[in-house]
Formats: C-alpha cells, structure tokens, sequence
C-alpha cells in the first residue's frame, strides 16, 4: 500500500513540474509588446516599422491586426520574420482599398513560443493614405489684400514641412490651393501670408501638412474664416 502512494505521489511530482515547464516555455512576456510607426503610405498598402527591444536578432511572429474604418471591419495578417540587430523590422501590408481610412496594432512573439505579446497601440492612415499630423489653423491678422495664419503640427515639430491651404472666397464661391514650404518651429508652428486677396471679401480657410519626403498629406486642419479690410 505504502509503495503505491509513493509512486502515486511520484507521478504527481512529475507531471506537475513537466506542466510548469510547458507553461514556461511557451509564456511571453510583456515586455516584447512592439512600438509601431507608418514609415510609407500609398493607395493600397502602407509600410510598418515595427520594433521590439526585447527580441534582437530573433526569429519572430507578427501579427497586424487592420481595421477598415468607415466600414467598421477587422482583418488580421501573419508574418515570419526575423528582427535585425536593433530589434528593428518593416512589413509592408498590401491589399488595401483605395479611398479607404484604416488602423493598425500589432502583436509579436518568438517563434517558438506559444502566446503573442500585447498589442501595440493603434497607428492609422485616412482614405488619402495619409499621416495623423493634426494640423491646426488660426488667422493672426488681415489687411485689405493679405491674411497671416499660424499652422501647427506639434508631431511636426522642426521638420521641413510642405503646407496646403485651401481657400474659399466666399462672395465668389471660387476655390483655390496654394502650397508652402516652411521648417516648423520648435513648438511645431510656422507663418504664412496669403496674398493677391480681394478687399473687403469673406474668405474662409483650411490647410493640411505633410513632412516634405511623405507620400500623403494629414487630413484637413480646422476650418477658420475672416473678412479683409477695405
């Protein structure tokens, strides 16, 4: 009797550490949870730089997880790849439809391990294929035939920036875009003059932003209006 017991107890031994090694083997840490940026935006794909500190040099699993926005629908793609010496790798996901806004986060993991990382916070390109720069606009002052306007990307900041503004006469109902190229200040700011207006004319006007190498531009910036002098 005492010698089954044993053996009972035994088995029990074993089995319990064989699962914690299982478990352990397979669990995932926390830490390998990858920071995600848009290195390239076109059409119909964009390309990720995806990083995880944690996994230099290893093989891995990625997994993106795409949700089509306007359409409130959710793909998920994977990915073998091995990370380079910075823990450092970009994936390109194509696939994409043209007009559409979408985000992406993305979950990584060994690829001997059984469980995936956190996932990433979201990153997200708008039906242009463009980048989240927030721009925001303001009207400093206006004379007869000029308006001065601040535009800030503070995710801008000191970057060569090309600038669109879109202006609406208001009489006239007549729209025109004029673009600039500017180095954003420290706080993310930059000047421009808009000239050649009317007098005494409503005019109302928006402006999107773009890093001068970026292939889209961000969405359109708040809408502002004022009237020139007479």
């Amino acid at each position: 009797m005492q010698a089954t017991m044993k053996k009972i107890i035994l088995m029990s031994l074993i089995f319990s550490l064989a699962l914690g090694f299982s478990f352990g083997a397979n669990a995932t840490s926390v830490s390998y949870t990858p920071t995600v940026k848009i290195k390239k935006s076109a059409d119909t794909y964009v390309t990720l730089q995806i990083v995880s500190t944690n996994l230099k040099k290893k093989d891995v699993k990625v997994k993106i997880k795409i949700e089509k926005i306007d359409a409130d629908d959710d793909d998920t793609k994977i990915f073998e790849k091995t990370l380079n010496k910075s823990g450092k790798v970009d994936i390109k996901v194509d696939g994409l439809a043209k007009d559409n806004a979408y985000s992406f986060s993305v979950a990584i993991k060994k690829s001997s391990d059984r469980d995936y990382s956190d996932y990433s916070s979201e990153v997200s390109v708008n039906a242009e294929g463009t980048f989240d720069y927030n721009p925001a606009l303001s009207i400093k002052d206006e004379t007869s035939s000029t308006m001065v306007l601040d535009v800030t990307s503070t995710k801008l900041k000191k970057k060569k920036t090309i600038i669109k503004v879109k202006i609406e006469n208001k009489d006239t109902d007549k729209t025109e875009t004029r673009t600039f190229t500017k180095t954003l200040n420290k706080n993310g700011k930059a000047e421009i003059t808009i000239d050649n207006l009317s007098k005494d004319t409503e005019y109302s006007i928006k402006a999107l932003v773009k890093k001068s190498k970026d292939k889209g531009f961000s969405e359109y910036s708040n809408e502002e209006s004022a009237t020139t002098e007479d």
